[in-house]
């Protein structure tokens, strides 16, 4: 029968190359079995799958006859209430309705709403004077491109401090620094039509600025790389990650993604 069939949930890593069998590893701890393996250039991309848990029907079907139950006796004595008190309620609601006509509420003056929304930082005019978007903000991206116009909407949080396990992976299994933080990121394609980009991200801080030190981590549902995804993303679809990075401090960081290189320009996030 259809019902007994075991029902799987997917999901799919992309892992540095050279580095498949920690990923394999750690997944198949958590009781994901690997479907596919497709190598790339720099990445592979795995997909994984596992049991989905049986619902427990039967203890659904037994609360739901206990609500069925419930209501017919809370309906019942709504009823048997209605009844006695008519009586006695009709008159004096029909005289109250007679004496005291409702008078029209006074209009308040309401003040004038501001039509900037705090949550929103408008980028579509690269070249003016503008200051970074803040962690937390929507930048609305827009720019003409030879392949056509790219139109985005990228929410990036504030970075999360984790604790990575002993699976978590770096390029070239270069060691962590002290801090390693995820960055919530999603991006949505707002474009007229599909055009291909190129996004690339970076982090930096006041101590070590964007390169000295400051690497991507894997660590889970925690990737890298992944953000670059989404320059392929079809019309109104959106992606979002948990972006990885480790690094000596958090004091002046900052998250930036560069679109589409020399034809776009770069997005800054800051606190």
């Amino acid at each position: 029968m259809i019902g007994d069939q075991t029902r799987y949930e997917v999901t799919e890593i992309k892992a540095i190359r050279g580095t498949e069998s920690k990923t394999i590893t750690s997944k198949q701890q958590e009781g994901w079995e690997l479907v596919t393996q497709q190598e790339g250039l720099l990445r592979t991309t795995m997909t994984f799958r596992r049991p989905k848990p049986k619902p427990p029907w039967k203890l659904w079907a037994t609360l739901g006859g206990v609500g069925v139950v419930l209501a017919g006796i809370i309906t019942v004595g709504a009823i048997l209430e209605d009844d006695s008190d008519a009586s006695t309620t009709d008159a004096p609601a029909a005289s109250s309705t007679e004496q005291h006509s409702p008078q029209p509420a006074p209009e308040q003056e309401t003040e004038p709403s501001s039509s900037a929304d705090p949550m929103i930082c408008d980028t579509t005019d690269p070249w003016s004077l503008r200051d970074p978007c803040t962690f937390g903000q929507t930048a609305i991206y827009s720019d003409k491109v030879r392949s056509g116009q790219v139109q985005l909407e990228i929410t990036v949080g504030p970075p999360v401090e984790f604790t990575p396990s002993e699976n978590a992976i770096t390029a070239y299994d270069l060691p962590l620094g002290p801090v390693s933080v995820y960055f919530p990121v999603t991006i949505k394609n707002t474009s007229p039509e599909l055009v291909e980009s190129s996004i690339l991200t970076h982090v930096s801080n006041a101590e070590q600025g964007e390169y000295d030190g400051i690497r991507e981590v894997s660590d889970g549902d925690i990737d890298s790389f992944t953000v670059s995804n989404a320059g392929s993303l079809p019309v109104g679809e959106s992606l979002s990650v948990k972006e990885g990075w480790s690094m000596a401090t958090l004091d002046g960081v900052e998250y930036s993604l560069s679109i589409d290189g020399l034809s776009g320009y770069t997005i800054e996030f800051t606190r």
